[in-house]
């Protein structure tokens, strides 16, 4: 049965409210760590290493946990009270979506990881909808996204004035401390695109990228603008105090100055666009509610004339309006349809991009991604149209509801409300604030310091400071209780343009899969689902379960905190938790890769960095043993099957048999070079844009006699060495050239064209 609900806490019990208390702690403390930690997108840092998925995982799992949490509860409870929030229809499908894509993706550890990161967050949002029962608690929910768009405005100036130069002239003094850690090859391509961003002094605070952090401080900015109006009856300030008031212009300023430093022409512009659309329902409101359906009508119809223009545009000139970053960015749209088009019903699986996007990726491209730069794009080649319709419907569904409700205001007259939620505020701030200080050390290390006055400093410019700024930040947007109404359909339409405007600038970025932009975003979509409850008169589902019900439920729950923790989280933990003890541990490298690559069983990280390890054995054995080299293929072998799409395996396999083939017998010699050959053409399909490899394979068939096959593969290694050197002379004109296939090897590879040539 259903009832309107006037005031849910009055029908709460005293245990229910301090449940939803402790749930909406832990989710804030969550959201804190998220936005102030380095936390890369799921779908690089699992291509990256393994340890940076097991954080994002067991950062998810909390999240999925108490979701679960609460619904058993609330299940076996006397009452079951729930607000539909217009997400069930879309996550349902996107769940669906994910689990059909996964069982269809190369690298199912992958697919699993990036599938329950990106879920966590949107059922993390139903959650807090059922909890933010007052207009307080959504008001304390924004004002700490707010105040933690300070701390990230922070972080931002203190790179821009001290820590970029810092790490210049580190690096200029010793490269490879910097590199080193990174991964990075001196000499490769991939150094010269680290000193370019390097260099460039991009700021981005706590996040990967400065686009990303120009995101973050996008819904930072609108969520102080949302308090601010929400707190001023009609705009007019003489209502408010002036400390009140300039308290509040301090932290509008400071937010927005975080996004101004980042740079980000996207987010800068997307938040432009938000804000015109703002001031124009601002003025024009009244006028707009009457044409609501033709105003959605003719947007559709802008979208849908506006992607065609930009294809037709892109086809045209083989490139979109703009500069470098427009360039590359058809780049990879144009190869993403092409991946769509061979994967049109489960899409590549998720997180699987990366290794997919080298088979389509064009020859003339600088570097592959792992990421289309386009959100929309995103989902469709990696969960297929499912998945993407699932994701629309999980955006579109609430922002529908939100348009087409009435406008009347049905808070509960209560006096002062918000004085009511001051000691669970303080309290949720000094819980809040206690995790930062004593959990963030333990994420991110202080590096190593000398003197014992240096060390301090270190501790409170790393650990101290952003919990003082985000204290700060809170107080300076603390309510004032005041005796008019909350300006709710001011406040929604504040929220509904910063969603607008961040998924306008997700169109041609993937800030938005980065876990702490993503999970602020899904409180930004909460708060306004929320707050649409206090403004209308809903529904919400209310039933008694029985007893059945009850023990299903807890069941149920059971099962799938049991599969989440044995088959999603704890696979992954044990086999990085080898992996870093291997490395740690050389003489017992293999023994404990093994182990971990038995543990987890679809992760070809284990095996494959064995694989390497029994490489690199061999080539520092004086005398070398060719059983090195058959161990290591075993290990390649076994990670080219739980990722078939990769070229890496396939790479060093033919490295491995080619090896093989000069210190076997001459009997044998042909059978390895055969199955060299073999591999370095699997890895060439799975890469065609790759010169490296295109040599590679022309040695091995020079090697066979295979002549016409050699000088194929040769030429196609200069074309594609020459389509790249055009590309980087236009993007970078006036530098030199840097070779991507190496100066030495393109001169090889010409000479040995003009020698087969005269053969």
């Amino acid at each position: 049965m259903t009832k309107a609900a006037a005031d849910s806490n009055l029908s709460k019990s005293k245990a229910r409210i301090l449940l939803e208390y402790v749930l909406l702690a832990v989710c804030l403390c969550v959201i804190a760590l998220r936005t102030t930690f380095t936390e890369g997108p799921v779908a690089q840092s699992v291509a990256r290493t393994a340890g940076d998925s097991v954080y994002s995982l067991s950062i998810s799992a909390v999240l999925v946990f108490l979701f679960a949490f609460w619904l058993v509860w609330s299940l076996c409870s006397g009452k079951f009270c729930y607000r539909f929030t217009g997400l069930e229809i879309g996550l349902c499908l996107f769940v669906l979506a994910a689990v059909i894509s996964s069982l269809a993706a190369s690298n199912k550890r992958a697919a699993i990881t990036s599938s329950f990161c990106l879920i966590a967050p949107v059922l993390m949002a139903v959650l807090l909808i059922q909890v933010l029962d007052s207009h307080s608690k959504v008001r304390f929910l924004l004002s700490v996204i707010a105040a933690l768009g300070m701390v990230s405005a922070w972080q931002c100036a203190e790179q821009f004035f001290i820590s970029n130069q810092v790490m210049i002239e580190q690096y200029r003094q010793a490269p490879e401390t910097i590199l080193g850690p990174l991964g990075i090859q001196p000499g490769t391509f991939a150094q010269m695109l680290f000193e370019h961003r390097l260099f460039s002094r991009g700021v981005y605070g706590f996040f990967t990228t400065s686009n990303s952090a120009g995101s973050f401080a996008m819904l930072g900015f609108f969520a102080v603008i949302g308090l601010v109006l929400d707190g001023v009856k009609g705009l007019n300030f003489t209502q408010t105090s002036l400390g009140g008031l300039i308290n509040r212009i301090i932290a509008v300023a400071v937010v927005l100055f975080g996004l101004i430093i980042t740079r980000s022409k996207g987010a800068i512009a997307a938040s432009l666009i938000a804000a015109a659309m703002f001031v124009v329902y601002f003025l024009f409101g009244n006028r707009l509610k009457a044409h609501k359906k033709i105003i959605l009508v003719f947007c559709f119809l802008f979208i849908v004339c506006g992607s065609f223009f930009v294809v037709l545009y892109g086809l045209a000139h083989d490139r979109l309006p703009g500069g470098n970053s427009m360039l590359v960015r058809w780049q990879y749209w144009h190869s993403s349809a092409k991946m769509y088009a061979d994967h049109r019903f489960t899409g590549v699986g998720p997180g699987n991009f990366a290794v997919f996007y080298p088979h389509y990726k064009p020859a003339a491209a600088p570097e592959a991604v792992a990421d289309p730069h386009n959100f929309l794009l995103s989902i469709l080649t990696q969960y297929g149209p499912l998945g993407l319709a699932g994701f629309l419907a999980l955006l579109a569904v609430p922002l529908w509801r939100v348009i087409f409700r009435s406008d009347e205001t049905t808070l509960p007259k209560t006096a002062r409300p918000e004085a009511q939620f001051k000691k669970p505020a303080v309290a949720l701030l000094i819980v809040i604030s206690i995790a930062l200080l004593v959990i963030r050390p333990f994420l991110f290390k202080m590096p190593p310091a000398g003197e014992p006055a240096v060390a301090i400093y270190m501790f409170s410019v790393l650990y101290v400071v952003p919990v003082v700024i985000f204290i700060l930040g809170l107080w300076l947007l603390a309510y004032r209780a005041t005796s008019h109404k909350p300006q709710a359909t001011t406040f929604a339409a504040v929220l509904f343009c910063a969603v607008l405007g961040f998924l306008i600038h997700n169109l041609i970025d993937y800030a938005i899969f980065e876990p702490g932009v993503f999970t602020a975003f899904w409180v930004v979509m909460a708060c306004l689902i929320a707050a649409d409850f206090q403004r209308n008169i809903r529904k919400q589902f209310v039933v008694k379960p029985a007893l059945f019900t009850k023990l299903s439920a807890a069941a149920a729950g059971a099962v799938i905190i049991w599969a989440c923790f044995y088959y999603v989280l704890l696979p992954p933990a044990r086999a990085a938790a080898g992996i870093k003890t291997a490395m740690s541990k050389p003489p017992l490298a293999h023994q404990l890769l093994d182990r971990s690559a038995e543990q987890d069983r679809l992760d070809p990280a284990a095996p494959g960095l064995n694989g390497r390890i029994y490489l690199q054995q061999y080539s520092e054995t004086p005398d070398a043993q060719s059983v090195l080299l058959e161990q290591a293929a075993d290990c390649f072998l076994q990670a080219a099957q739980r990722n078939r799409a990769d070229f890496k395996n396939y790479e060093k396999l033919s490295t491995v048999y080619s090896l093989l083939a000069q210190v076997c017998g001459p009997q044998e010699r042909g059978n390895w070079l055969n199955k060299a050959f073999e591999n370095s053409l699997f890895a060439v399909l799975r890469y065609p844009g790759s010169g490296r490899l295109r040599v590679q394979l022309a040695q091995i068939a020079e090697q066979l006699g295979e002549t016409d096959t050699a000088l194929e593969q040769y030429k196609k290694a200069i074309d594609i060495e020459d389509s790249y050197r055009r590309q980087f002379a236009l993007m970078y004109p006036g530098r030199a050239i840097f070779s991507r296939l190496g100066e030495e090897k393109y001169q090889y590879a010409k000479q040995q064209i003009e020698k087969i040539s005269k053969q």
